[in-house]
């Protein structure tokens, strides 16, 4: 197990990118203006149940922007959020779990929130699964998850490439029916979610 952690961390920290969510979709905001806001406004909002702001906050605490990096309170407002259906919110949880950013690493709880965010549409958490099940050898599972990062209408055009590459260098090591396989689990949960 201790083995499987280090690989995803491993793994993750090369993929920063792709795991550090923003609201980049799925509510309409100007994000500018919680950026912007004081520390205390911005706590006020939160506490007052406004999801963007939870979310902002969320990240300042845990990227250490304008407070003192406090993962704890990272961890508590981005699962503030993830529970309101903020994709970028639920990515950025699953990752503090993956990375053990102040919580014990738990594999389990960060697939649970990146399953959340990729039904909201957001292929970065897609994508995200894709990296974890191709490190675990579950190439079918990884195919299934980079062929719903790279369909249309999803969030990221840039991580839509990504998969899309992905996709290729993984089918020369699958037989055409694991593909068959992947793209009908694939069609399977698009169509349930």
């Amino acid at each position: 197990m201790k083995l499987l952690k280090a690989a995803l961390l491993t793994t993750f920290l090369g993929f920063s990118g792709v795991a550090s969510a923003d609201l980049v979709a799925n509510i309409p905001l100007d994000t500018s203006r919680f950026d912007i806001m004081s520390p205390n406004d911005l706590l006020s909002q939160a506490k007052a149940g406004n999801q963007q702001a939870q979310f902002f906050l969320a990240k300042r605490y845990h990227k250490g922007l304008g407070l003192q990096q406090n993962f704890q309170q990272a961890i508590q407002w981005y699962t503030t959020a993830a529970k309101q259906d903020i994709a970028p919110a639920q990515l950025n949880l699953a990752m503090m779990y993956i990375r053990g950013e102040g919580v014990q690493p738990n594999a389990q709880q960060a697939r649970y929130w990146l399953e959340k965010a990729a039904k909201l549409g957001d292929n970065r958490a897609s994508y995200t699964l894709a990296m974890l099940d191709e490190k675990e050898k579950k190439l079918v599972d990884a195919y299934k998850w980079y062929d719903l990062a790279a369909r249309d209408g999803m969030l990221s055009d840039q991580v839509r490439t990504k998969a899309r590459s992905k996709i290729g260098q993984l089918a020369l090591n699958l037989s055409s029916q694991d593909i068959a396989t992947a793209r009908n689990n694939a069609d399977s949960w698009f169509q349930t979610r």
